[in-house]
């Protein structure tokens, strides 16, 4: 990789994920995701999605990660 850590490729990755999939997806699809490509165990996947729910990119709610306005000004440049 380009000197990306682990976690900062794993970060990425899920915000692109969320884009891609219009913004919103399942926990359980999203977990899926994440444990496939990044090798992201429950414990793992939680801390991930702590952190980005702490760093207001992504909001939870009733089951749903969403990105938030700046998880999307966040991914939009991601995905040129």
């Amino acid at each position: 990789m380009s000197g990306m850590s682990d976690e900062a490729a794993a970060k990425k990755g899920v915000l692109k994920q969320l884009a891609r999939q219009g913004g919103a997806m399942q926990i359980k699809d999203l977990h899926e995701f994440s444990t496939l490509r990044f090798g992201r165990g429950h414990r793992e996947f939680s801390e991930l999605m702590e952190a980005l729910v702490a760093a207001e990119l992504v909001s939870y709610d009733a089951g749903t990660f969403a990105l938030t306005e700046a998880g999307k000004k966040a991914t939009g440049a991601m995905l040129l």
